[in-house]
C-alpha cells in the first residue's frame, strides 16, 4: 500500500514509475556527462600546461645558444624567437624580457657548479683532483655560453665563493697547505674568468677545458702540504 491510500498496481499504470525511472536515468546521464566534462577539462589542462613547459625549455635552450654564439648583446628577442620558431607575442608570454632569460640561465649555472663542486668534494680523493673536476667543471659552463655578458660581475663573486668555502675545508681537513683561501680562491677564479675571456676574443681556440689538466697542475703546486 501507499500512503495515498493507492496501491503498486494503481501507481504502475498511471505511469508513476515509469517517471520515477525516467528522471533516475536523466540524473545518472547528467551526472556522467559531468564527470566526463571534468576528465577532459583536467586533461586538457594537463596538456596545455606540459605544451608551456616545452615552449618555454625551447626558449631557454634558443636563447642560451645565441648568447653563445653572439653574446647576449647581440642577441635580439626578435633572433631568440625567429630561431626558436614562435612568435615574439609568445615569447613576452613566458618571459618579460632577455634579462629575466639571462637571470634564469645564471641561476642554472650556480646551482649547476654548486652540484659540480659537491660531486668533486665526495667522489675525488685528492684535493689536486677536486680541483681538476672543479676546473672541468667551470669550464664545461663557460663553453655552454652560460657566462654571459649579461652578467658578467655576478659569475666571479659566485665562483669565489664556492671555491674560497671548498678551499677552507679542505685546509681545515689537512688536505691542502695552510695558505690563505682568499687569496689562493682569488687566482683561481682569475685564471679562468682570463681563459674564458681570451676565448671569446678569438685569441684562443678549440675547447677550454684541454686547458684544465695544465691549469690544474700549475695551481696546485703550492697547495700541496
Amino acid at each position: 500500500m501507499f500512503s495515498n491510500g493507492g496501491t503498486f498496481e494503481s501507481s504502475r499504470k498511471s505511469g508513476g514509475g515509469r517517471c520515477s525511472l525516467q528522471h533516475f536515468a536523466t540524473k545518472k546521464q547528467n551526472n556522467i556527462g559531468v564527470y566526463r566534462k571534468s576528465t577532459e577539462g583536467t586533461g586538457n589542462r594537463r596538456i596545455r600546461r606540459r605544451s608551456r613547459e616545452i615552449t618555454r625549455s625551447r626558449i631557454l635552450k634558443t636563447a642560451k645558444k645565441l648568447f653563445a654564439e653572439k653574446g647576449y648583446f647581440g642577441t635580439s628577442v626578435k633572433d631568440i624567437a625567429r630561431e626558436a620558431g614562435i612568435s615574439q607575442r609568445t615569447f613576452y608570454y613566458h618571459f618579460k624580457s632577455k634579462r629575466e632569460i639571462a637571470d634564469e640561465l645564471y641561476k642554472e649555472a650556480v646551482d649547476s657548479l654548486k652540484k659540480g663542486i659537491e660531486q668533486a668534494v665526495t667522489k675525488e680523493e685528492t684535493a689536486e683532483a677536486k680541483i681538476r673536476r672543479i676546473m672541468v667543471e667551470l669550464f664545461n659552463l663557460a663553453e655552454e655560453g652560460v657566462y654571459i655578458e649579461g652578467k658578467p660581475h655576478n659569475h666571479p663573486e659566485e665562483t669565489f665563493t664556492l671555491l674560497r668555502e671548498f678551499l677552507k675545508k679542505e685546509k681545515e681537513k689537512g688536505n691542502i697547505r695552510n695558505l690563505n683561501e682568499e687569496l689562493y680562491a682569488i687566482c683561481l677564479t682569475g685564471a679562468y674568468m682570463k681563459l674564458i675571456k681570451l676565448k671569446r676574443e678569438g685569441f684562443i681556440k678549440g675547447e677550454l677545458t684541454r686547458y684544465a689538466e695544465e691549469l690544474t697542475r700549475c695551481m696546485c703546486r703550492p697547495l700541496k702540504p
